[in-house]
């Protein structure tokens, strides 16, 4: 079915493209064109369910009133629900998101950026993979605007919206030693992630507070690629049989690792709480009808997508804007797993 064009609805109306294009871009009274006009072609525009060319426009007037988000892995439900967030807050300020996912691939990272950058959109909103560096820089020296969420890289001066991920895992390791559980263990991925590296480093300083010595046997890092024979290994290697110094309580750095390691633990008969304690970091629907609810680090998606878009367009509107770096806090919810 062939597009509607400008000319088309010219045509129809019997005035010129000129016109139609000046009343669709909210130009109408500016151009002294009257409201009997301007109605006639804003009417026929919407039966013939008219979409403008957002290139086109880029070209015309610099902007498309696009935004290009690039996560870390879309199949991940910490990362659609903070795309849902993004998307509705630009809406709200007229603006569409195209949505990529970089499967934390850095060559992948780069061809979506350049893909983004032809579609003419206005800014970016990312959260990169690693070894990304160097796309970022690009960004920065090509003057366009920008936002790294979930992490950044510290060497690089940049907007960016993150969680105090320290903090948080410290409270949450200080929680399960308050329980009396003595040998906790974190399972996490690559810690080249400023993000996963900052949650680690706020665990090992929770134990170290409180006396009790960093075994690093209990610390289990997984490529961000990990499958479930990855997981069930490392809860094998942290509470199986031949393990005579077993860990009483596991925290997780994400809830893919956590979801998978929970249908390990009960695999392998064990019961949460009874036998081991599970406090995990984000807190997707299937944390709450567990039959031990999980206790969970909760990081505030609503307000990072709101905070995200808003720096974005301010960055827009006003390129020589100082960089915004926001951290903000999470909530520690209390359920069933960690005996409490």
């Amino acid at each position: 079915m062939k597009k509607t064009s400008l000319n088309d609805i010219a045509l129809q109306l019997g005035v010129s493209k000129t016109l139609v294009s000046f009343v669709l871009n909210g130009k109408g009274k500016e151009f002294r064109i009257s409201d009997d006009i301007c109605k006639k072609v804003i009417d026929l525009a919407k039966e013939l369910n008219y979409q403008p060319n957002r290139i086109a426009q880029g070209l015309r007037t610099g902007k498309t009133n696009t935004i290009g988000l690039i996560i870390a892995d879309i199949a991940n439900q910490f990362f659609g629900k903070l795309g849902r967030e993004i998307e509705q807050e630009a809406s709200r300020h007229g603006y569409r998101v195209i949505f990529c996912s970089s499967d934390e691939n850095p060559e992948k990272s780069g061809q979506q950026i350049a893909m983004l950058q032809q579609s003419q959109v206005d800014g970016f909103i990312i959260s990169p993979p690693m070894n990304s560096e160097e796309q970022i820089r690009s960004l920065s020296k090509s003057n366009i605007p920008y936002v790294l969420i979930d992490r950044y890289f510290p060497e690089i001066e940049s907007n960016y919206i993150v969680v105090d991920n320290f903090d948080a895992a410290y409270k949450a390791t200080k929680h399960l030693l308050a329980l009396g559980r003595k040998r906790i263990a974190n399972i996490t991925v690559n810690l080249d992630l400023v993000n996963m590296k900052e949650r680690t480093e706020g665990y090992k300083q929770a134990l170290l507070d409180t006396f009790v010595e960093v075994d690093e046997n209990l610390i289990k890092v997984l490529p961000f690629s990990h499958d479930n024979k990855d997981i069930d290994r490392a809860i094998k290697e942290l509470v199986g049989k031949r393990n005579n110094k077993k860990a009483d309580a596991i925290l997780f750095s994400t809830s893919k690792l956590g979801i998978m390691g929970i249908e390990c633990i009960s695999a392998l008969g064990m019961k949460i709480p009874n036998d081991l304690a599970i406090v995990s970091f984000d807190d997707p629907d299937a944390y709450k009808i567990c039959v031990s609810p999980v206790t969970v680090v909760n990081q505030p998606l609503k307000e990072i997508g709101k905070i995200a878009v808003q720096v974005l367009l301010n960055k827009i509107k006003h390129p020589v804007a100082k960089n915004q770096k926001i951290t903000l806090k999470t909530d520690f919810i209390i359920r069933k797993s960690c005996g409490s």
